[in-house]
């Protein structure tokens, strides 16, 4: 298993991504108090992005419920592309995949390069 980088604002397409997001259980009205029920780990790859959205396309979801939640939290579809607020998902401090390969950094590197668009 490949150690992961941290990134904050750094993606590009290609990109695997790990981050960690709360799971809030629906509010019932509108002044009602949130409440967190649980976690998920969430690994995708970067399939699209621009300056204020990332879309993804999922690889796994681990849901982990909170001691004083009963109910299972449903699990994130794969088929379904998932989209995040790019500030947002800052705030969650993902962490990146290295590119594989020999020269897999370097290569990441030279499409990432802002002298080349």
């Amino acid at each position: 298993m490949p150690d992961w980088i941290p990134c904050k604002d750094d993606y590009r397409i290609g990109d695997v991504l790990r981050w960690r997001e709360p799971v809030w259980k629906p509010k019932a009205r509108k002044n009602s108090r949130t409440v967190l029920i649980g976690e998920r780990l969430i690994t995708a790859q970067v399939t699209h992005c621009d300056r204020e959205w990332v879309e993804f396309a999922l690889k796994s979801c681990e849901t982990a419920t909170a001691e004083t939640w009963w109910k299972p939290i449903p699990e994130l579809k794969a088929d379904k592309p998932l989209k995040r607020r790019r500030s947002s998902l800052g705030k969650r401090s993902p962490k990146r995949r290295p590119w594989g390969g020999k020269d897999g950094e370097a290569a990441r590197a030279v499409v990432t390069s802002k002298f080349l668009s």
